[in-house]
């Protein structure tokens, strides 16, 4: 992602708060919840009981067939 300063930015604005004890820095997002559906017709709907049962048991099984 390449960062380049609007046109209507201020140098000195910039150099000015850099002075001062400013920072800049890339903010960070928090992860997505691991229950919401991606799909097209599943969009924001969570995962049933019977859904969360079957990725967690897809989860074990992938973490046994790697130590094991």
């Amino acid at each position: 992602m390449k960062h380049v300063p609007k046109p209507t930015t201020d140098d000195a604005l910039i150099r000015a708060f850099l002075e001062k004890g400013g920072e800049i820095k890339q903010g960070k997002t928090k992860p997505m919840p691991q229950d919401l559906g991606l799909s097209n017709n599943q969009w924001g709907n969570k995962l049933t009981k019977e859904e969360k049962a079957a990725v967690k048991a897809q989860q074990e099984a992938a973490k046994a067939a790697k130590t094991g």
